[in-house]
């Protein structure tokens, strides 16, 4: 196996006994089998047409809701079939669908889904090398995020203690947080062509008229523990210090998922938003292991790992004990946190 594949975890696997999954709004799309395609759909004849059909009738409305799910079903379908390497990662994406769905669990993929993820990433990474046009934006952006979520699904660990942040071989942090706003440079730096519907549905959180990023609750919040506010300053109704801002936002956005009534569809776009939006400051945070960081990200995967989205659920629920044995074993004294830790295992 290349040395690419194997960056990006194509060879290993993850304990997980979970197989349920639902859409990401299941209000708006909800497909129980793959017939033919519904009328205005690009349809193919062609090997991978069983594939490329689940994708847009089952795996599309488990990443995206609304004007981009419509973009997923039908432009980047259609860009597929003049784009090899984004038809090899739309492939990938409904083999490991399959792989992760499909009674009994198989925890590796097969040479097929192997094949098509490394022919996905030498076409996206070439592309990236030869001086691509505005004409590529769409293929590019289409791909990026495709592998992102193909990385974030598939964990590079068989048990908590072989994940990060636990195993300590994984000093540079899991793949999918240090690539994971690669696609918005491939935006910024790439003019969109004019109608280029595609790129318009996928750009970043903050330049994306389309997307209906929630809007953070009003202050006070109710029901939320008392240690939750004091570990992130919530509990004096000032604003946080320096040193403490960094956390703020995420931290009431966390305790609205965690204690407040929020239907699933808003729980969901948080997250995504949470990891689409990260701030420099905060990767920093951690990937250096900062304990108050890492418990955010673990209250977000415990809330998460409950609601059955096939590609989300793996990394929640094994990356997510990680954290929390992590903490347990490294801030005995902290409390607050420890409380916290015990909440979490409870959810």
């Amino acid at each position: 196996m290349c040395r690419q594949c194997q960056a990006y975890g194509v060879c290993c696997s993850f304990s997980f006994t979970q197989s349920k999954t639902q859409p990401l709004q299941p209000v708006i799309e909800h497909v129980l089998a793959p017939p033919r395609p519904s009328a205005g759909l690009p349809y193919w004849v062609r090997p991978t047409d069983r594939l490329i059909t689940r994708f847009q009738l089952q795996i599309a409305a488990t990443m995206s809701y609304g004007k981009r799910l419509d973009v997923y079903r039908t432009q980047v379908v259609e860009l597929a079939q003049t784009t090899p390497f984004l038809e090899h990662a739309i492939t990938t994406v409904a083999l490991m669908y399959q792989r992760h769905t499909t009674t009994p669990f198989r925890l590796t993929p097969d040479w097929a889904e192997s094949y098509h993820w490394d022919r996905a990433l030498v076409g996206f990474n070439r592309k990236l090398a030869s001086n691509p046009q505005s004409d590529d934006k769409a293929a590019l952006l289409s791909t990026s995020m495709l592998l992102w979520l193909l990385v974030f699904c598939h964990v590079d660990a068989s048990s908590p203690e072989e994940a990060w942040p636990l195993y300590p071989n994984l000093v540079s942090g899991p793949t999918w947080l240090r690539i994971a706003r690669g696609k918005d440079e491939v935006w910024r730096q790439m003019p969109s062509p004019p109608q280029d519907r595609i790129s318009a549905a996928l750009a970043p959180v903050e330049n994306n008229p389309i997307m209906n990023r929630p809007a953070p609750s009003p202050a006070p919040l109710q029901g939320v523990p008392a240690s939750f506010l004091r570990l992130f300053d919530l509990d004096s109704g000032k604003q946080s210090l320096d040193s403490g801002r960094v956390y703020h936002s995420i931290a009431v956005d966390v305790a609205w998922a965690l204690f407040g009534d929020r239907p699933l569809l808003p729980t969901v776009l948080s997250f995504v938003t949470f990891l689409s939006t990260m701030s420099p400051n905060f990767k920093s945070l951690l990937l250096a292991r900062d304990p108050r960081a890492l418990l955010l990200l673990a209250c977000w995967y415990g809330k998460i790992r409950g609601l059955g989205v096939w590609w989300m659920t793996p990394r929640t629920v094994l990356e997510g004990e990680s954290i929390c044995r992590y903490l347990e074993r490294g801030y005995p004294d902290n409390l607050d946190l420890q409380k916290m830790l015990v909440l979490l295992r409870a959810l």
